[in-house]
């Protein structure tokens, strides 16, 4: 997997392409802010595979990666996410698990 040619990430998505050898793989993730520290300014952030795709001689196949690729794709996005929180919409998570937050306290 070739981590340094992501295609574009954005607040909640990423694309990567890559091939290796005669087979191609077009892949694209969620992720989102799983926790935020307001006094250290630090997150942390889950990813999903959304839609990923192998292709071997003109042929779709899916494909899931594995553990580690995972591994790499979150630690890729972190690196990214990580240095600009407000860009990638940090204010709007938190605000929103507060709004979650006093609504489900109400109830």
């Amino acid at each position: 997997m070739n981590i340094e040619e992501l295609e574009w990430i954005d607040q909640n998505n990423l694309s990567l392409y890559y091939k290796i050898d005669k087979i191609e793989f077009c892949l694209f993730f969620s992720w989102e802010f799983a926790s935020h520290n307001q006094e250290t300014e630090e997150a942390t952030i889950d990813v999903y595979a959304e839609d990923c795709e192998q292709w071997i001689n003109g042929v779709c196949h899916p494909y899931f990666p594995s553990i580690e690729e995972m591994r790499e794709v979150k630690q890729a996005i972190e690196d990214v996410v990580l240095q600009d929180l407000i860009y990638y919409g940090i204010n709007e998570w938190t605000e929103s698990r507060e709004l979650d937050d006093d609504y489900f306290n109400e109830y």
